[in-house]
């Protein structure tokens, strides 16, 4: 516990000291679970919420924003504040992740699994967590990256698999995310009610074909919040209407005019 307590204090003149001191502590504190040291539950919960792990700091070619940017290079966390590199995606943009590089690399080096588990680290984030990434990443429209595509998507399976393991949390996710613009088309994400999984024909910015990659995956999650099979006469009608409320005083697009052309066409009487 000393040698915990110490890390703030070497931490301040010395960072990469800091993070050798961690990686020994960890060695110390997994030798002591392997020989079953009755004294390591009565210290567990001061290794929890000791501020001794360092955490990554955002990665080459990451174009959003980054949790860990929030804080000094050199800051360090209890693993109660932490999420393990597994869980980056679906909490990168709000909370910071542990370093497991070596401390030649300001980590701590890899942590065993008893360890992780002794200090918590084995936590999943909760649903209303991963709620508030999407949330999140839903705010960025200027061009998809690899990142923004990853982390949608390891939102949307999370949250796909909550809502079939709990009706409460599904429940609360239909609650959350019905009538938020959280499902990512055509590099911009949309409502529910500008999605259907079956459209023939281009519609957009009013209505959009759910993409193939999601037709599977993550049926569950986006038949919860209201994507319908295909759209209505009454979804068709409302797209017309607004199109004439946009154009009531001056003349319509072509694009417009050939929009309508297929709602009529294809939509309404296909």
């Amino acid at each position: 516990i000393e040698r915990i307590e110490s890390i703030p204090l070497i931490n301040k003149a010395d960072h990469a000291g800091a993070c050798l001191r961690g990686n020994i502590i960890l060695s110390l504190i997994d030798e002591k679970l392997k020989f079953r040291d009755p004294k390591s539950k009565e210290f567990c919960k001061k290794c929890q919420t000791s501020p001794f792990l360092p955490f990554l700091t955002k990665p080459a070619g990451f174009s959003l924003h980054w949790k860990g940017n929030d804080f000094k290079i050199e800051e360090m966390f209890a693993a109660t504040d932490l999420y393990t590199v597994e869980h980056q995606d679906i909490v990168c943009l709000l909370k910071p992740i542990l370093n497991e590089n070596s401390p030649s690399f300001k980590g701590c080096g890899p942590i065993p699994l008893a360890v992780k588990e002794y200090l918590g680290l084995l936590k999943k984030p909760s649903p209303e967590l991963v709620i508030d990434q999407l949330k999140e990443i839903a705010k960025y429209t200027d061009g998809n990256t690899l990142y923004q595509e990853n982390i949608t998507n390891a939102c949307y399976k999370f949250l796909n698999e909550a809502i079939l393991l709990n009706e409460a949390t599904k429940t609360m996710v239909v609650t959350e995310l019905k009538g938020f613009p959280f499902i990512f088309v055509e590099d911009i994400y949309v409502t529910s009610e500008k999605v259907s999984f079956h459209l023939n024909f281009e519609a957009a910015p009013y209505l959009y074909q759910m993409p193939n990659k999601y037709k599977n995956n993550f049926r569950e999650l986006f038949e919860s919040v209201g994507v319908k099979h295909a759209f209505t006469v009454e979804d068709f009608a409302a797209v017309l209407e607004l199109i004439k409320n946009a154009n009531m005083n001056k003349k319509i697009s072509e694009k417009d005019f050939q929009l309508c052309r297929r709602i009529v066409s294809e939509g309404i009487w296909g």
